[in-house]
């Protein structure tokens, strides 16, 4: 018979290879803001290496303030020193894989003491809604919190200048890569510190217990003081917290359903809902039968953790700091990921758990095909779309009106009916030429490394002002041309439509803008499939 180490090994590796071939058998892996990702790294690879920068002069500038979400830019334009920008983001995905299983795995033996068949759980939080939405950035942020807290507990385990640059080193890296994973690992580390001070030095003279407490408190202090200043500044940038609490709890029932490992299609729905039963009512037996509420463990601040991020997620509204942070969406992870981290230190090993470790991997496997065949043809539909590129000149100007955010197949059929995947793809054609592709909302946001100028911003300009209907980020997409002309200066070289469809004439603003689009532009290419219609500027 099989030992359970072997056993969790081989399915750590399967699981790996798994999400290698959902990343890499695909031409494309198409998410939804992954495209613009790579778009602005390419720009960002090209001021580095002193190309086009005359080209890109008049519509971008750099930003040199320290903010989160700077890391995926930055990865990603260094590697394009290695690799196409395509390839650059596959490999960027793989490190995210890598970091987070790795991680995931180093932090859940720590607390367990070995291998054991609840390790390849983690695996269904691998691929979550917010990495097919594009957040490549949160998606790091939670790879790295494992290392983070990974690296706390060895610190408290060994007080050590290398543990110490360690934990630094991972704090930094979540700090840079997202502000929500930062503020969950800080305060999940402060609880930890609390419990595990608890636990430790339980029945030692109060004076110990004391300092024990205060000199691992000044430590983690120091460690933390730096980016908890940052985070004040950048807050304050944003306008301030904006916060209004009030509860939410039907997302209760959306944790049971796992709704947001939920990626492209609705056929992972079933699957996300076993694993979902699985998590919460193993979680509910565990803490029934096995917790022991009359002494602290040293990881009961993981328990801590669970409260703070249930707390949120259930009370926190979407939209704070000024803007919509998705904070359902995001923290439901989370929560899930600390209802895994519990069960692993709490529960004993035995048939339960290792029967459910064996249930949450089965399911990420049945997810894993039915994301891989999805990606397969949304990767076909990318390569339609992208056709196009061999027809548009370098340096020029290209409007994307995207009318099928879902994807079409050749046969009209919706690709992805759970996620917006063809939201930015037009954005991958700047990245084998230089172009100035107007639907970068990145460069909009304010906190990435690349800023549109305000003079030729698309997102100042091209709209239409009174009721746009989202602008070029509208369902369909809105935009006034001429106006856009008129006020920066810059003329629209090229506009690619993809999956026109005449109903679209009867809704918003978007019969106006394919009256300019037919008056001032032709048609230069169709693909086969007529989901990409490309119009050059008489």
């Amino acid at each position: 018979m099989m030992r359970p180490e072997t056993g969790t090994k081989l399915l750590l590796v399967a699981g790996l290879l798994l999400c290698m071939l959902q990343i890499w058998l695909p031409a494309y892996y198409l998410t939804g803001d992954g495209p613009s990702h790579v778009y602005n790294a390419q720009i960002l690879h090209d001021m580095w290496a002193d190309k086009h920068t005359s080209f890109y002069a008049p519509y971008y500038s750099l930003s040199y303030q320290p903010n989160p979400n700077w890391l995926s830019g930055i990865i990603i334009a260094l590697l394009m020193f290695l690799v196409n920008g395509v390839v650059a983001e596959k490999l960027f995905l793989t490190i995210y894989v890598l970091l987070y299983v790795s991680g995931a795995v180093l932090l859940l033996k720590k607390m367990t003491g070995g291998y054991s068949y609840w390790l390849p759980a983690i695996f269904l939080l691998v691929f979550p809604l917010t990495l097919s939405k594009g957040f490549y950035n949160f998606s790091f942020s939670i790879a790295f919190f494992y290392w983070v807290v990974w690296s706390w507990l060895r610190f408290m385990d060994k007080r050590n200048v290398g543990n110490a640059v360690l934990f630094l080193l991972f704090t930094a890296l979540i700090f840079f890569t997202h502000l929500l994973a930062f503020g969950m690992a800080a305060f999940t580390c402060a609880a930890l510190l609390v419990s595990y001070t608890i636990a430790v030095a339980k029945g030692t003279a109060k004076e110990k217990f004391t300092g024990y407490l205060l000199k691992n408190g000044l430590l983690l202090t120091l460690f933390l003081s730096p980016f908890i200043i940052l985070m004040g500044r950048f807050t304050e940038n944003q306008g301030g917290m904006q916060l209004v609490l009030r509860h939410h709890f039907y997302r209760a029932i959306e944790l049971v359903q796992c709704k947001f490992l939920v990626n492209v299609t609705h056929e992972e729905d079933i699957p996300a809902l076993i694993a979902g039963i699985v998590l919460v009512s193993l979680f509910v037996f565990t803490f029934i039968k096995f917790k022991n509420y009359r002494t602290v463990h040293k990881y009961d601040g993981l328990v801590l953790g669970l409260l703070f991020a249930s707390f949120i997620y259930l009370f926190f509204p979407e939209s704070f700091l000024g803007r919509l942070i998705l904070i359902n969406m995001r923290l439901q992870l989370f929560v899930l990921l600390f209802i895994i981290c519990c069960i692993a230190y709490v529960l004993p090993g035995g048939k339960v758990k290792n029967a459910a470790g064996l249930i949450l991997f089965s399911c990420f496997v049945v997810l894993s095909i039915a994301r891989t065949n999805c990606q397969l043809k949304a990767s076909e539909g990318a390569v339609d779309y992208l056709s196009a590129g061999s027809y548009i000149q370098p340096y020029s100007v290209v409007l994307p009106i995207d009318l099928s955010r879902n994807g079409k197949d050749e046969n009209g059929r919706v690709i992805a009916d759970r996620n917006f995947l063809f939201v930015h793809t037009a954005q991958y054609l700047g990245t084998t030429q230089p172009l100035i592709v107007l639907d970068n909302y990145e460069a909009n946001m304010g906190y990435f490394p690349l800023a549109w100028k305000e003079r030729t911003s698309p997102y100042s300009h091209l709209g239409i002002r009174e009721g746009d209907d989202g602008g070029i980020e509208g369902e369909p997409p809105s935009a006034d041309i001429a106006k856009y002309r008129q006020e920066s200066g810059v003329m629209i070289n090229y506009i690619i439509v993809w999956c026109y469809d005449p109903s679209f004439l009867s809704k918003g603003y978007f019969s106006t803008l394919y009256e300019q689009i037919r008056h001032e532009y032709h048609v230069i290419y169709t693909s086969a499939s007529k989901r990409t219609i490309l119009f050059e500027k008489n």
